[in-house]
């Protein structure tokens, strides 16, 4: 039980690592808000919709990276203790939880990159843990 618990922190702490890199290189793309506009919403609201696409696609291939490192993580470190779907689901889960909470934070995004958002965790967790099966 205390190997699967710490498979899945562990996932959970190298897949934020992951975000947090892609999302700080990608400061380099576009300037992050500067603090007078994360004080007034409907600045921040202006700001998130007209900032460049390639900044949130990149955001999308840190979450990608991220999930699938998750989802391999969590089944290498628990592979003897539980070898079914159940740690990578709770890991997509987690992760995608986090996801809503980031729109909810970060109002005005654009729609797709919600949607994508919302919906890439889980399924990537999978294919993560299926390659660290071996079963691709």
């Amino acid at each position: 039980m205390g190997r699967m618990i710490l498979a899945v922190i562990v996932a959970l702490i190298v897949a934020i690592a992951i975000m947090m890199l892609i999302e700080m290189g990608n400061s380099m793309v576009i300037m992050p808000p500067s603090k007078e506009v994360m004080n007034d919403p409907s600045a921040l609201c202006d700001y998130m919709r007209n900032g460049p696409a390639k900044a949130y696609i990149i955001v999308l291939i840190g979450y990608f990276l991220a999930a699938f490192a998750a989802g391999f993580i969590v089944t290498k470190m628990s592979r003897r203790e539980s070898p079914g779907l159940v740690l990578p689901i709770i890991v997509g889960v987690v992760l995608t939880v986090s996801a809503i909470g980031n729109m909810v934070m970060l109002p005005c995004q654009p729609i797709w990159f919600e949607v994508i958002a919302v919906i890439i965790f889980l399924p990537i967790t999978l294919i993560g843990h299926r390659f660290a099966a071996g079963r691709f």
